[in-house]
C-alpha cells in the first residue's frame, strides 16, 4: 500500500514537471505553511507541534494520547514514526506532506521505566528508505492527578481511612490518591523532596509519611509551595496538590536582647527597640501580641523570632485590658503560647518644676517628658501623691497629667513642703524620675526682707519699690501666691516694657553683698551645702511674677558687679528659637545655673567665697535690649501695662539624685 501511495505522487510530480517545464526542475515544492523541502532526500524534523488556539504550536513535552504535527523536509518518504520506539505506520497518519505528518501519539507508548532501550527514551524517530532522523521530545503519561489525600488510622494499618483529608501533621502515614502515579520518582512536601522510600506504590495511589523534616512556616523557602504536596514523574511532570500540613504548637521559654546574649525579663519601650523571643516550632507563627496589641514588624524562624517594638506601644496604665498586661503572645495555624514580659515606657524625665517654694495647698507644674505612664508624685519626706485625677484641674490628693505626656499639674499635700530635696514622678517600681534636689529650700535663702545687714540685700535703684508683703496677685487659679516679702518695678505704676523705648535700659536693679550671700548659705543650709561643693552643682533661684506675659527683656546676675565673667542671663521667653512668652497663674520660680559663670563654675563654694571680700557688690538687673540666643539675635514683643515682682532670692544644689 505504501508503495502505490508514493507511486501516485511521483506520478502527479512528473505530471507537473511536464507542464511547467524543465526550466523549473530546480524550484523548491511549498504548502500552505511555507515549509520547504531542502535539495537533499534525507527526512529531517524541525519541530513537533500540538494544537492550542487552532494553531500549531511547538512543543517539547506531549501527552500519550494527543495529536501532534511533526513538521520539517523531506516527509513525504517517510514510512514510519516511532515514539519512545513505538511504531506507528504511514497508513495510521492523520495527515502528511512533504514538509508534515500529522499523528496521534499510541496510547500504547512506552514512558518513563516502561521504555526499555534508554537510547529510544524521550524520542520521537521518523524512518525513510534513505534514512531516519530522532528529535527529542518528552513524552508523558496520560493523565497524572492526585485526587486527595487519605490518611491511616494508625502506624500498623494497612488499609487508609475511607475518606480523604485536608490536612495531616507531621509524620502522619497517608496515601497520595490519583492517576499516573505509577509513573512517580519525586514527593515534595512544602517544596522540600522526601528521600524515603515509598511505603507503596501503584497507577492510583503512593502510600508514604510526611517527613517530620518538613519546612513550616517561614521555613518555606517559596511562598507558592506553603501547604502543598507535589508529585513529579521520572520524565519532569508535576502536579501540585493543596494541603496543610499541620506543625506542632508553638512553645516560649524566654526573651532575650538582639544578639541573644542576655536573658531580659523587663523592656523599656522607646520604638525600635529588638527583643528575640526563644522557644520551639516558632516558624509557623504568624502573628505576635504585646500588651495585646499585633505587631507588624518580626521574623520567625524555628527556634527565635526577632521582634521590633513600636513607638506607640501601650505600656503600664495605657492598657485597658489587665488580662494581657506585660505579655507577649505568639499565634500559628497550630496553636499560641504565652510569656510574661513586663514591658516599660521611656522613663520619666524631669527638667524643671514651675515653683520650688510653693506650700502645702498651692498648685504646681511639673515639666518634662514621658510622663503617660506616670502613677505617683512623692514630694521630699516621701509624701506621695498617687491619685490620677481626671479632667484638667488637679484635686487635692490627685495629679493631672497632659495629653502629651510633658506636664504634670499636682497641689502641693500637706507636709509636701516641709523638708529640701528632690522631687520624684514614678511610673512604675524602679522606673522614675528625679527633679534637681531644688525643693523646698527655705533655708538657703539669702535675700528675703531685703534689708541691709539682715540678708545680704545692700541698696537699690531709683525705680524699685520698698519691701512690700500685700498679697499679690488675686488668686483663684490655686498657684503658688507672693513670698512673705517681696519689692517690684517699676514701682509707680504699670508700664509698656519694649525694645523700642528701653533699649538697652535697667527697667530695676538693686545690689548685694556676694561674701555675705556665701556667708549666709554655708551658715544657714544645714549642710545642703557645703564648702567643698563645686559651684557648677548649684544654681541661683528666686520667685517672680509679672502682671503680663514675659516676652521682652532679661534677668541679669553679676556675682561682681560689671564683671562679665560672672554673669548670668536668662531671656526663658526663647525656646527652640521662637518668642514663647510665659504666663503667670501664680508666681514662679525662675532658675539660674551657676555653671553659666565662667569664672566660678569649676571652682568649690569656698574658693569663690575667699576670693571675695565684704565689701564686694554683685548686682540684679532686669533689662531691655538685644540678646543673642545660639545663632539668632531676639528683642522680643512689647509687655502692656506690666509690673515685675521678685524675692526669696536663694542658692540651690542643681544635681539630681543618682537613679
Amino acid at each position: 500500500m505504501m508503495k502505490t501511495k508514493q507511486y501516485f505522487k511521483y506520478s502527479r510530480l512528473f505530471f507537473l514537471l511536464l507542464v511547467i517545464g524543465t526550466g523549473l526542475m530546480s524550484c523548491e515544492d511549498e504548502d500552505k505553511y511555507g515549509k520547504t523541502a531542502a535539495d537533499s532526500a534525507k527526512a529531517v524534523i524541525e519541530s513537533v507541534r500540538v494544537m492550542e488556539n487552532e494553531e500549531w504550536t511547538p512543543i517539547v513535552q506531549v501527552r500519550i494520547g494527543t495529536a501532534v504535527r511533526i513538521e520539517g523536509n523531506n516527509l513525504e518518504n517517510v514510512s514510519a514514526v516511532y515514539f519512545n520506539g513505538y511504531e506507528v505506520v504511514a497508513d495510521d497518519f492523520t495527515n502528511f506532506g512533504k514538509t508534515y505528518i500529522e499523528a496521534t501519539v499510541p496510547e500504547e507508548t512506552p514512558i518513563g521505566h516502561q521504555v526499555a532501550d534508554e537510547a529510544v527514551k524521550n524520542t520521537v524517530r521518523v524512518v525513510t528508505d534513505i534514512n531516519e532522523f530522532t528529535s527529542a521530545l518528552n513524552i508523558i503519561s496520560k493523565s497524572l492527578n492526585i485526587s486527595g489525600i487519605a490518611l491511616y488510622n494508625s502506624e500498623e494499618a494497612t488499609v487508609p481511612g475511607a475518606t480523604t483529608v485536608s490536612e495531616a501533621e507531621l509524620g502522619s502515614k497517608i496515601q497520595i490518591q490519583g492517576a499516573g502515579l505509577d509513573f512517580v520518582t519525586a514527593v515534595y512536601f512544602n517544596g522540600k523532596q522526601t528521600g524515603e522510600k515509598f511505603i507503596s506504590q501503584s497507577a492510583g495511589g503512593i502510600t508514604l509519611h510526611i517527613p517530620n523534616d518538613t519546612p513550616l512556616g517561614t521555613n518555606v523557602e517559596a511562598d507558592a509551595d506553603r501547604n502543598t504536596i507535589t508529585v513529579e514523574t521520572e520524565f519532569g511532570e508535576k502536579f501540585i496538590y493543596s494541603f496543610v500540613i499541620k506543625g506542632n504548637p508553638p512553645t516560649l521559654a524566654e526573651v532575650r536582647s538582639a544578639d541573644g546574649t542576655e536573658v531580659i525579663t523587663t523592656t523599656t519601650t522607646f520604638g525600635g527597640e529588638v527583643l528575640r523571643l526563644v522557644g520551639t516550632h516558632l516558624e509557623t507563627v504568624t502573628k505576635v501580641y504585646c500588651n495585646g496589641i499585633e505587631m507588624t514588624e518580626f521574623t520567625a524562624e524555628a527556634e527565635t523570632i526577632v521582634l521590633t517594638l513600636p513607638a506607640d506601644l501601650p505600656v503600664g496604665s495605657a492598657v485597658k485590658d489587665e488580662s494581657v498586661k506585660n505579655t507577649i503572645r505568639v499565634v500559628s495555624d497550630f496553636g499560641e503560647a504565652v510569656l510574661n514580659l513586663e514591658f516599660r515606657g521611656p522613663a520619666p524625665i524631669v527638667d524643671r518644676v514651675s515653683h520650688t517654694l510653693a506650700k502645702a495647698g498651692e498648685r504646681i507644674r511639673i515639666y518634662g517628658h514621658n510622663f503617660a505612664n506616670v502613677t505617683k508624685v512623692v514630694f521630699p519626706g516621701d509624701v506621695s501623691v498617687t491619685t490620677k485625677g481626671t479632667g484638667e484641674e488637679p484635686e487635692t490628693g490627685t495629679f493631672i497629667i497632659n495629653e502629651a505626656g510633658t506636664t504634670i499639674d499636682v497641689i502641693v499635700p500637706d507636709g509636701g513642703d516641709a523638708l529640701p530635696g528632690a522631687l520624684y514622678v514614678e511610673a512604675e517600681a524602679d522606673n522614675g524620675g528625679y527633679s534637681y534636689s531644688y525643693m523646698n529650700c527655705k533655708d538657703n535663702i539669702f535675700i528675703s526682707s531685703f534689708k541691709k545687714g539682715t540678708d545680704a540685700y545692700a541698696y537699690g535703684s531709683s525705680s524699685i519699690s520698698p519691701t512690700t508683703e500685700e498679697p499679690i496677685p488675686a488668686n483663684t487659679y490655686g498657684g503658688p501666691s507672693n513670698p512673705k516679702y517681696y519689692r517690684f518695678f517699676p514701682k509707680d505704676k504699670p508700664i509698656d516694657i519694649s525694645i523700642e523705648t528701653h533699649n538697652d535700659k535697667e527697667v530695676g536693679n538693686f545690689c548685694l553683698y556676694s561674701q555675705k550671700m556665701w556667708d549666709m548659705i554655708l551658715d544657714n543650709s544645714k549642710g545642703v551645702i557645703k564648702g567643698t561643693t563645686l559651684c557648677k552643682e548649684l544654681a541661683i533661684q528666686f520667685d517672680y511674677y509679672m502682671t503680663a506675659p514675659w516676652s521682652t527683656g532679661c534677668f541679669r546676675w553679676e556675682m561682681i558687679k560689671g564683671n562679665t565673667a560672672y554673669r548670668q542671663t536668662t531671656v526663658s521667653w526663647v525656646d527652640n528659637g521662637e518668642i514663647v512668652p510665659i504666663t503667670f497663674k501664680g508666681w514662679r520660680t525662675l532658675t539660674m545655673p551657676l555653671a553659666e559663670m565662667s569664672a566660678i563654675k569649676d571652682k568649690s563654694v569656698q574658693e569663690v567665697r575667699e576670693s571675695m571680700t565684704s565689701e564686694t557688690e554683685g548686682k540684679f538687673i532686669y533689662k531691655v535690649g538685644q540678646f543673642k540666643v545660639e545663632d539668632s539675635t531676639y528683642t522680643g514683643t512689647i509687655m502692656n501695662n506690666c509690673q515685675i515682682f521678685v524675692g526669696n532670692f536663694r542658692i540651690v544644689p542643681y544635681t539630681k539624685p543618682v537613679e
